[in-house]
């Protein structure tokens, strides 16, 4: 008795199931609605496709060209560097970089500029230049001002090699009063991105520089 009751509300599950996957002759509405609706995005879709692309590559030439400009700076070719921050400002300033979609994607381009454009500043002039005059985020300057470093103790060591002591201290001191002046700088990595990282390595160069520096006047006593 149990057994036939069992086997029964099996044959029972068995047609639900099979009424269950029947073809329905109903379809659902707003099939039209819904097509259209998915020929606008991705008419959209493809704007903004081609928009983040431009992005990308005046990205990739303002940063090749920042580069440049700092390569021409240690090389002693400051003309040079002039003329390859000139080009990198106009795709900096330009409306298609400047899209507001994508400034997480641009951020790298401006704060690579800032690092160049700094360091032409400090080595032509002896001058540390504003944000604004920089034309790049707040995040960017932060971020290239600790950059920059690196490049000033490059310039130390260049300067020691030649020894020219007071010039290389003049860029220990600079570099020093940076990392002095952005110290208290503490914010959470989603708000900051990687500036505690790069105030670490800003140590560690300012550390080394100094050495050296201490070390070549050692030497010459």
């Amino acid at each position: 008795m149990p057994s036939n009751t069992f086997t029964g509300m099996a044959c029972i599950i068995c047609v639900e199931r099979v009424d269950y996957m029947k073809p329905q002759n109903q379809k659902v509405k707003g099939l039209n609605i819904l097509t259209e609706e998915v020929s606008e995005i991705t008419e959209y879709m493809k704007s903004k496709q081609k928009a983040f692309d431009k992005v990308s590559d005046y990205s990739r030439e303002i940063i090749r060209l920042s580069a440049q400009a700092i390569t021409n700076l240690h090389n002693s070719m400051a003309d040079s560097a002039k003329e390859r921050l000139r080009e990198a400002e106009k795709l900096l300033t330009s409306q298609e970089l400047n899209d507001k979609r994508f400034e997480y994607y641009a951020l790298q381009a401006q704060q690579e500029f800032a690092e160049a454009y700094i360091f032409y500043n400090i080595k032509t002039s002896g001058k540390l230049p504003s944000r604004k005059s920089t034309m790049v985020s707040r995040e960017a300057y932060l971020l290239g001002l600790m950059d920059c470093i690196g490049e000033l103790k490059r310039e130390i060591l260049e300067e020691l090699r030649n020894g020219n002591v007071e010039k290389a201290e003049f860029y220990f001191t600079t570099m020093r009063s940076i990392y002095d002046i952005t110290r208290p700088i503490r914010f959470a990595e989603a708000v900051l991105q990687g500036f505690r990282k790069k105030q670490d390595v800003a140590r560690i160069q300012i550390e080394n520089a100094g050495t050296e520096i201490l070390s070549f006047r050692k030497s010459r006593k």
